[in-house]
């Protein structure tokens, strides 16, 4: 199964990323229990996406026995965790931790980005490249999942000015509370990967 990597960033938090190259029943045949988890599913690339983003949790904590619950604006819930999870084509990510707020977004790699750039984007902020806006963009997602409970909009978060590399970290302001925290992204040719904790 195509375990990408599980990175330990600190003592108490890991982040996890797989690529889906299941069927539904390669999934079914290592993890039967799990054909109750999606019953509700009728689309089935939601199905596999749910599929692994289980998998996934196993290989994080070792825990088969784990539900993913959420809250009443759709934040993932997970029993003595700290959880976020995101999806897109083909790649689910998971970050976990005990005792920290975490949270993580996975974009796929496409220029789509630069038509909407102006909806996610605030004057004050530099994004010439499609590669830099796809860092805003996901920047900013991880930030609004951090800061779940102040439902922030675009325009109420900030990235400080950055070089675009492969991997690095930008600074983003939570401008309803004066806030600054760590964005830590990863950037390649098939997806921008952001998360911070």
């Amino acid at each position: 199964m195509p375990l990408l990597s599980i990175s330990q960033l600190t003592k108490d938090v890991k982040l996890g990323l797989w690529k889906i190259d299941e069927s539904i029943d390669e999934f079914l045949s290592a993890y039967p229990h799990l054909e109750q988890v999606v019953s509700s599913y009728r689309h089935l690339e939601l199905k596999r996406q749910k599929m692994a983003v289980y998998t996934l949790l196993y290989a994080l904590n070792g825990n088969r026995q784990v539900v993913i619950n959420h809250d009443s604006h759709g934040k993932p819930l997970l029993q003595d965790y700290h959880i976020s999870i995101s999806d897109t084509a083909g790649y689910v990510a998971v970050i976990l931790s005990r005792t920290k707020e975490v949270a993580v977004d996975i974009e796929y790699y496409s220029n789509r980005v630069d038509r909407i750039a102006k909806r996610f984007l605030r004057d004050d902020e530099v994004a010439g490249t499609t590669e830099s806006r796809l860092i805003h963009w996901s920047a900013k997602e991880t930030v609004f999942k951090y800061f779940s409970a102040h439902r922030l909009q675009y325009a109420d978060m900030r990235l400080y000015p950055f070089q675009v590399a492969s991997e690095g970290c930008v600074n983003v302001d939570n401008l309803k509370v004066n806030q600054t925290v760590p964005v830590y992204y990863h950037l390649n040719d098939r997806y921008v990967l952001t998360y911070t904790y």
